[in-house]
């Protein structure tokens, strides 16, 4: 018997196995259940199902030489090509560049970004229109690109009145719930120009005439892709969430955004409402918890450092220069990370 709950996952950047993204988000929900010295069996009810887009993204990744050629088709220079393509020659040292950043290039600047948004549309809209038959919540939770994606998606498929087999209505296949995870639509609606997918005005939004019942959005302070055009429509009915603490070298990082309760331990009160047995005192113990196991120190000027970047999102010869630049920020940026960690040792508590 089919689960009240679906959940479907969206995964960010780089290469994920089947049940990877699952198995991260539950392994960020349960230590946000340990922060909080709380037991709730939050499976009782849900069912996880993965979107996984990177199975393409896999194929085109051993295309590669092929792949980086088609930049051709879109007018961009060929010494800029030819750039790139000497750049790739060393992925193999640098596997960020090649399973992550790589991947905003493919995705933003290539036509395989429209075969992604298809592949997604097409499983998407069979599991909402299955899952509404069955009188089943349907959720969405998007990381990273997969935040881009689902923008990208939504403003194409979604629609008010009439509906057809490749459509679906505003008002009666709204998704329940959609908790977005380090946002980056912005970032690749400057790479695409989707007509009517601009994230501070489209249909991805959970107030009048938009296809979410209630949206919840989760930026890391410190999370580097947070600082490049950062999404800031405000949610109507769901919430804004900022946190701080650093807990992992890598910011961005699934888990670590899912670890901290008043991320993980809300997301399940969404679910479950008081039936999960999660109130503010018990909030606020998980959130002290954890506030003690991360490294807290303020960084300076990284607004700054990404502003090249910004500018030059306008241009895509730019773009794809800017994006290796981005990718030696966020090393430098990491390594900064990993210093303030490797200076903090058990015996200091924090």
């Amino acid at each position: 018997m089919a689960k009240n709950n679906l959940i479907i996952l969206v995964h960010g950047m780089g290469t994920y196995e089947a049940g990877t993204m699952t198995k991260e988000v539950k392994d960020g929900l349960d230590a946000a259940l340990k922060f909080a010295g709380h037991d709730f069996d939050y499976m009782q009810d849900v069912e996880f199902y993965e979107h996984n887009f990177g199975i393409i993204l896999d194929e085109i990744r051993k295309a590669e030489s092929e792949a980086l050629a088609e930049f051709g088709k879109l007018g961009i220079e060929k010494s800029v090509i030819n750039n790139i393509n000497q750049y790739a020659s060393g992925l193999s040292s640098d596997k960020f560049f090649y399973t992550h950043l790589l991947d905003v290039i493919y995705y933003g600047l290539t036509f395989w970004g429209e075969r992604l948004r298809s592949h997604f549309i097409d499983d998407f809209i069979t599991k909402m229109l299955a899952s509404k038959k069955s009188g089943q919540k349907v959720h969405v939770l998007g990381y990273s690109l997969g935040t881009a994606l689902i923008n990208d998606a939504f403003s194409k498929i979604y629609r008010s009145g009439n509906v057809d087999d490749e459509h679906l209505s505003t008002a009666h296949h709204k998704v329940d719930h959609y908790w977005s995870i380090a946002n980056v639509s912005r970032i690749l609606h400057e790479l695409n120009d989707i007509d009517g997918a601009n994230p501070t005005s489209n249909v991805v939004h959970d107030g009048v005439g938009g296809c979410v019942k209630k949206m919840t959005l989760v930026s890391h302070k410190y999370d580097p892709l947070m600082q490049i055009k950062p999404y800031a429509r405000q949610p109507q009915n769901g919430r804004f969430q900022r946190p701080s603490g650093i807990t992992k070298i890598n910011t961005h990082d699934l888990n670590g955004y899912l670890s901290h309760p008043d991320v993980g331990l809300r997301l399940i009160a969404d679910i479950y409402g008081g039936d999960a047995g999660i109130d503010g005192d018990m909030l606020r113990k998980g959130i002290e918890n954890h506030k003690n196991a991360t490294v807290n120190s303020d960084i300076d000027g990284l607004e700054d450092k990404w502003q090249h970047v910004v500018d030059s999102l306008n241009d895509p010869s730019g773009a794809i220069d800017s994006v290796k630049v981005l990718n030696e920020a966020v090393n430098a940026f990491r390594e900064k990370i990993k210093a303030l960690i490797d200076d903090v040792t058990p015996e200091d508590g924090k």
